[in-house]
């Protein structure tokens, strides 16, 4: 029977590669910490008081003052920026040239109940409301032929009126045509993707496309049961 030869790593060979690797990290973590100083004090002297009389950047509970300062001064330089705003001039809506609504809405934001609402609307208060004809695949980011033939559309309807589409913003300027009076909704990133997740699972979903492009082939049972995992 064939002998079983164990070789063992001798004791200080062992220890020798344990303090090379904390040597190692420390090394890193040092240099780490020597950069993150260089880039504050950096960021500090362009900003203008960062940088000392003899030019030497700040350490230790110098920098953190110097932060200190850095943070009151941002924040004093976004008064002096957003202080002076006048909200007649940002609003679009008053120069608007034609009462058109443009609602370009975003998936998963409240938009359907929105879409509900304007349409409600549009009864009581007389204006024309108008919807984007349901697509099999949607193109949101248009060319530049797309978004001239789009503008073109919304440019026919007759004011007031409102036009709902899932797509990008367009610049009808640039078409020597009015421009709409924009409106939109924005939502948390994350709760939109999982509102989005479970929306394209739910059964009532499938039923709506099946009807609408009955060549669509049923979705894959094992996708549909990741709901909830």
């Amino acid at each position: 029977m064939a002998r079983m030869v164990r070789q063992y790593v001798p004791k200080r060979w062992s220890e020798f590669v344990a303090l090379l690797s904390l040597s190692t990290t420390l090394f890193l973590f040092l240099q780490t910490r020597d950069l993150s100083y260089q880039l504050s004090a950096e960021r500090l002297r362009h900003t203008g008081p960062g940088e000392s009389a003899e030019g030497e950047a700040f350490t230790g509970e110098a920098t953190g003052a110097s932060r200190g300062i850095h943070r009151e001064l941002n924040t004093a330089q976004e008064e002096v920026d957003y202080g002076k705003l006048d909200p007649m001039e940002l609003n679009n809506t008053r120069k608007a040239k034609k009462d058109i609504l443009f609602f370009n809405r975003v998936p998963k934001v409240g938009s359907q109940t929105t879409m509900e609402l304007l349409k409600s609307l549009s009864i009581k208060n007389k204006f024309h409301y108008h919807k984007d004809r349901t697509q099999k695949v949607e193109t949101i980011k248009l060319t530049m032929s797309e978004e001239k033939k789009l503008s073109q559309l919304v440019n026919t309807f007759r004011p007031p009126s409102v036009y709902v589409k899932h797509v990008c913003f367009s610049n009808f300027s640039k078409f020597d045509l009015d421009m709409p009076i924009y409106v939109n909704m924005v939502r948390d990133p994350v709760e939109r993707v999982i509102s989005w997740y479970y929306y394209v699972r739910a059964p009532w979903y499938f039923v709506e496309r099946k009807r609408a492009f009955p060549d669509l082939p049923l979705p894959n049972p094992n996708w549909l049961r990741k709901v909830g995992q």
